[in-house]
């Protein structure tokens, strides 16, 4: 509710949120029973009239192509960045990326020889403006770019609440898949750590500072040997799969003053 109360969302917003998300599971459901989704049938279901359904259903189309847009240009600039790192045309025999032209200049690589070899469809003001936008890269004396970080962390805020939603989703369909799947299935990798006792601030800031050294080689490892697999794993009619990795504060485990308080009431 924080982040609802921080960007001005009214409560009949998410009302319409959770009818047009009720509406979307119930399309997905009459699509897998071969039942045709008429807006009469789904009103019926729905308990709203055709018009309110029609309604829901060209917001959900709408919010549909702006969720695949983004995530495309997420997924693409993810490209980018790995191939920054990860070609030896790119980087350093040690894994760091070159610095890039911006313009042709000599036998320097240019940035849009990384564009070009990425293979994606970015231009080139957008590539800049959204690696310069989330802290990955910046530009020196208007002539080269130097990547600063290979994780991809967007900051407009559009952007932020759009990757909440995706990541908020990914943890949900994560827990949803091993609620539901059968005892045959396998189940999504899952592990937690949480202290044992309440943290400092100094401690906490260490804990985080391991984390990030630690979760970046983690993923970046994974990554590279995901690349590697390209050739043996590609399937157009599959699926993408991640891992992912964040730090979190505990809101469940009592802090130091609740828990002496507990003791004295016992």
């Amino acid at each position: 509710m924080r982040v609802v109360f921080e960007y001005g969302a009214s409560y009949q917003d998410l009302v319409d949120v959770i009818r047009s998300l009720y509406v979307k599971a119930l399309l997905e459901r009459l699509d897998i029973e071969s039942r045709p989704p008429t807006p009469s049938r789904l009103g019926m279901m729905v308990g709203v009239t055709r018009g309110e359904i029609e309604r829901l259903l060209s917001s959900i189309e709408l919010r549909e192509q702006q969720r695949l847009a983004a995530n495309k240009r997420f997924d693409q600039l993810s490209l980018l960045l790995g191939k920054w790192h990860d070609d030896s045309q790119f980087s350093t025999p040690y894994g760091a990326p070159l610095d890039l032209s911006l313009q042709p200049e000599g036998g320097f690589r240019t940035f849009e020889d990384l564009i070009r070899a990425s293979g994606t469809e970015l231009s080139r003001e957008a590539a800049l403006e959204a690696l310069q936008s989330s802290g990955c890269a910046e530009i020196h004396s208007r002539k080269f770019i130097r990547c600063k970080s290979r994780t991809l962390l967007q900051v407009k805020d559009v952007s932020r609440i759009m990757r909440l939603a995706r990541l908020g989703s990914a943890i949900h369909s994560h827990y949803v898949y091993n609620l539901l799947k059968d005892k045959a299935t396998p189940p999504y990798f899952e592990r937690t750590m949480v202290s044992d006792f309440p943290l400092s601030e100094r401690g906490s800031a260490a804990l985080l500072a391991q984390v990030k050294q630690d979760g970046e080689d983690f993923v970046g490892g994974l990554d590279r040997w995901l690349s590697n697999k390209e050739l043996d794993y590609r399937e157009s009619g599959g699926r993408h799969y991640g891992v992912m990795t964040f730090y979190f504060a505990d809101e469940h485990k009592p802090n130091s003053a609740s828990r002496d308080a507990e003791l004295s009431a016992a």
